[in-house]
This record gives C-alpha cells, sequence and structure tokens, in this order.
C-alpha cells in the first residue's frame, strides 16, 4: 500500500465531462504515482460509476466532497483487493486496485460498493464494528442491484449466501456478537460480524417499510439514512448514539430494539423466516422469487427504491 499522499495527482481529466442535465458533481479522485496516465480515466469512470450507484439510496451523496484515493497493486487477482474508509475532513476512501483489470472486472467487484456505503452514517467511534460493517455489507449489495449491475434475483441469492456464511461460523458461539466484534482481530469471525450486521439493517429495512402502511408520509431505511445525515452526518456518534437518533428520525424504537438483540446473539439470528416473509424462496441453496407472500412489494421496493412505497 503507497502512504505517499503528496506524490498523487488530482484528477479527473478534463476529457470527462459532468452531467449538467443531472447535476451529478465530479467525483474527487487522487491517484498514486504508479498508476499510468492512460489509465485513469477508466478509473475515473469507475469511481463515477460507484457514486451514481451510492446516490440511488436517496437521491443524494452522503457527501458531496469525499476524496477516493486510488493506489496500484499487482498482487493477487481480484480487480480490488483492499479497501479502507478513513473519517478524516473531508472523508477519505482508499482502493488499491489491480492495473490489469477491465472496466467491466472493476464494476462488478464489490469493494467500492462497500467502502462508499459506510459514509451512510456518521462516524460510528468504532465501538460496534458489526453495526457499520452489516450496512456497509447490505448496501453494497443493493447498490449495485440499483444500478444494473445484476437483477433483483441475484441481489436475494447474494444476500442469502452471505447470511448462510455467517451463519458457518459457530467456533465462537459461546461469545455474544458485540464481544466477538469487538475482538475480531483475535477471532476472526469476519462472516458472522458483517453478515450479523447485514441482517440487522435488513430487518431495521423491513420494519420501516411496514410501519409505513400506517405514516402519513412512508418510510424505509434509505429515508432514515438521509434524514440522519442531514442531523447529525459531521458528528461522532456511538452505535447507540446513531441507533437512538434513528429512532428519533422515524417515531420508533426499532434501532435501538434491534441493537439490544443482535449485540446479545449468540449466532447470526434467524433469516431464513424472513425471507420466507419477503417471497425469497430457497430451494437446495438457490432462491426463487415468489411475488405472492406477505411482503413481496418491502422486498421489490428494497431492489428499486423508495418511490415504490409511494405509489
Amino acid at each position: 500500500m503507497i502512504n505517499n499522499a503528496s506524490a498523487m495527482v488530482l484528477t479527473p481529466p478534463a476529457a470527462i465531462k459532468p452531467n449538467t442535465h443531472n447535476r451529478v458533481t465530479l467525483p474527487k479522485i487522487k491517484f498514486a504515482n504508479n498508476i499510468p496516465e492512460h489509465k485513469k480515466p477508466l478509473l475515473t469512470d469507475w469511481v463515477i460509476h460507484a457514486n451514481q450507484a451510492l446516490r440511488l439510496v436517496y437521491g443524494a451523496l452522503p457527501v458531496e466532497n469525499f476524496l477516493t484515493v486510488i493506489e496500484a497493486s499487482n498482487q493477487g487477482t481480484s480487480a480490488v483487493p483492499w479497501g479502507e474508509v478513513n473519517r478524516s475532513s473531508p472523508p477519505t476512501v482508499t482502493l488499491v486496485v489491480n492495473l490489469n483489470t477491465s472496466l467491466d472486472a472493476l464494476k462488478a467487484d464489490w469493494t467500492i460498493y462497500h467502502e462508499f456505503s459506510h459514509l451512510l452514517i456518521p462516524y460510528d467511534a468504532a465501538d460496534a464494528r458489526w453495526f457499520s460493517e452489516g450496512l456497509a455489507s447490505y448496501y453494497q449489495n443493493i447498490t449495485q442491484a440499483r444500478i444494473g449491475m445484476f437483477d433483483e434475483k441475484t441481489l436475494w441469492q447474494k444476500l442469502y449466501e452471505g447470511f448462510e456464511r455467517g451463519n458457518k461460523q459457530q467456533n465462537y458461539a459461546h461469545q455474544k456478537l458485540a464481544y466477538v466484534s469487538d475482538h475480531i482481530s483475535q477471532n476472526h469471525n469476519y462472516m458472522r460480524i458483517y453478515w450479523s450486521g447485514a441482517l440487522y439493517w435488513l430487518k431495521a429495512d423491513i420494519a420501516l417499510r411496514a410501519l409505513s402502511k400506517n405514516a402519513a408520509k412512508p418510510y424505509s431505511l434509505d429515508l432514515a439514512l438521509k434524514a440522519l445525515q442531514a442531523c447529525c452526518f459531521n458528528q461522532y456518534l456511538s452505535a447507540t448514539d446513531i441507533t437512538q437518533k434513528l429512532d428519533e428520525l422515524s417515531e420508533s424504537k426499532i434501532f435501538s430494539a434491534l441493537l439490544t438483540e443482535f449485540s446479545a446473539s449468540y449466532a447470526i439470528p434467524d433469516y431464513l423466516t424472513l425471507l420466507s416473509s419477503l417471497g425469497v424462496e430457497v430451494i437446495n441453496g438457490d432462491i426463487k422469487l415468489n411475488n405472492r407472500a406477505k411482503l413481496s412489494l418491502q422486498r421489490k421496493a428494497i431492489f428499486t427504491d423508495v418511490a415504490l412505497l409511494t405509489k
């Protein structure tokens, strides 16, 4: 990993123009010295694509001035071997890329969507890694689906398979999720930690969408996060603080109740019952969508966007 930020060049190239009709602001990108000049337009297109995907959560970026730093690596076979978010001012997302990768392969890699999705909540003071990593794991799939990288069936297949990976990590089943998450560097239970967190956000999303049936204004996790961004993005908040604020904004106890439930869990909570209620039926590891299920409309709304709930 290259840490010499002073040796980087600001982009995007002048040849790439903003879409003035949609008023999309070009992302701020810095390239490391080892990024060849001819690769910069391709990498810029990739970052623009991921920015547009993130906008599909609630119609705007959580923060317009965050910086994307791109560094090069020829190690490994994945398109994007590594990424991280630094909550500096402005926030910085660092992505290490394989220079031999095509634009299509970069777009198909989950890493950039995951790292960008971390920006959907204020800095959570790193006190509940399962909480923030779960949000990024949940929205990395939703943003890819909404921008057309895969269809609805694939979205739910990916979420189901993630929950299955989390469920298979049972070697610390004697310890609560909160403890396992705080000691991730010792136990390496990444799948249980990340996908328990993703299930937390899915359950919150479904609960909010169900609540909206009886509300004057439709609600969803997308809109709750938009309201959170408007009030609190520049604050340093604990996971408890974030859930209390989301409860206040949604006029519910959904987030804090689920935080208590998941923090105390000894394994990833039941996900098959929830998926079934959404019309996600699992047959020998493959999913089939049932549009007659009780919550199938909520499932479809997650795949598209919140606008479905206003119809």
